[in-house]
């Protein structure tokens, strides 16, 4: 009688926690989160999905690979997607043009790429009148290499041609389509690095956080949730080694390249506080020929400040210094 009375309590209590883990799922927010390349630079928002981040903050995030910052935040503006990660100079001309969209956060404030040449160049002089490999104009291979060829006296003179994405821009350099290749990465084994960007002491933002204005001003615990799932994601890449080189393998196949490497740029690159940097963006502006617009409606660091204030960041790094 004992045993028939506790299955009778029991049951009814089985019943209900199997009922709750679809409940739960459902009342998550869908959001589409895109991501416009096959680069460690996107390596936060790929964690932030695999520890459950999203999750954890109420929401049901699938992520889109779109091969183009650009298109990204095309995708964004016709919201198609409700958050993307790309190009800051896509974000920022888009903004400047009137699109209804602001960065909440930033990845990086320099450029963590390099400008990879023919085993032949010695010299960049050599890359005058050559072509050089991006992936699409307006993007982030494509803005940094104009500033790397304005710090070197080549703006307008070598060629630049697009492949389309950052695996296609790679094949190019190695068939020998392109003498020059601007990536995160050695786009083949006899690539030589010619300029580190980062050392050129140019504030650069790699890829702005961008929403639209109206999915802000409508649910701002959603972007809230947006930027917290990212910032966990940064957090565990930093402090979970074993499984950021297993994600980094999973996401970075196509692109090749040891999974070492690319934790390399992780730690070196991504920022654990991704506050946009007003002078990463007085950079763009300037590249755009808009140089003293008014920045105050380009990004918002509300949320991200916020956090750090109360101490969100400083807890997932256990008191060490993020």
């Amino acid at each position: 009688m004992r045993a028939l009375r506790f299955l009778a309590l029991t049951i009814p209590s089985l019943f209900f926690l199997a009922q709750l883990s679809p409940a739960a799922e459902s009342a998550r927010e869908k959001i589409t989160f895109a991501y416009a390349a096959i680069s460690p630079s996107m390596a936060g928002v790929w964690m932030a999905k695999e520890i459950g981040a999203f999750e954890k903050y109420g929401l049901n995030a699938e992520l889109v690979y779109i091969s183009s910052g650009a298109t990204a935040i095309q995708a964004l503006v016709g919201g198609s997607v409700q958050a993307a990660l790309g190009a800051s100079n896509a974000v920022l001309a888009a903004t400047l043009k009137g699109a209804p969209i602001i960065a909440a956060g930033s990845n990086t404030s320099r450029p963590g790429m390099q400008l990879w040449v023919q085993p032949e160049i010695q010299r960049a002089e050599q890359l005058q009148g050559k072509t050089l490999a991006i992936t699409r104009f307006g993007s982030t291979s494509d803005f940094v290499t104009r500033l790397i060829l304005r710090k070197l006296n080549l703006e307008g003179k070598t060629e630049l041609r697009q492949f389309g994405g950052v695996v296609e821009a790679d094949l190019g350099f190695r068939a020998r389509q392109a003498e020059g290749r601007v990536s995160s990465q050695a786009p083949g084994p006899q690539a030589k690095m010619l300029v580190d960007a980062a050392e050129l002491g140019i504030p650069f933002s790699m890829n702005l956080l961008a929403v639209s204005n109206d999915y802000l001003a409508r649910s701002p615990q959603s972007v809230d949730a947006i930027v917290r799932a990212y910032i966990e994601g940064i957090a565990a890449l930093k402090t979970r080694k074993a499984q950021a080189l297993k994600l980094l393998e999973k996401y970075m196949g196509a692109r090749g390249g040891s999974s070492e490497a690319h934790y390399e740029f992780v730690t070196r690159y991504l920022d654990s506080i991704p506050r946009v940097d007003p002078a990463a963006v007085d950079t763009v502006l300037e590249m755009v020929g808009a140089k003293g617009a008014a920045k105050a409606k380009l990004f918002d660091n509300a949320i991200v400040d916020r956090l750090a204030h109360e101490g969100f960041i400083d807890k997932l790094y256990k008191g060490a210094k993020p």
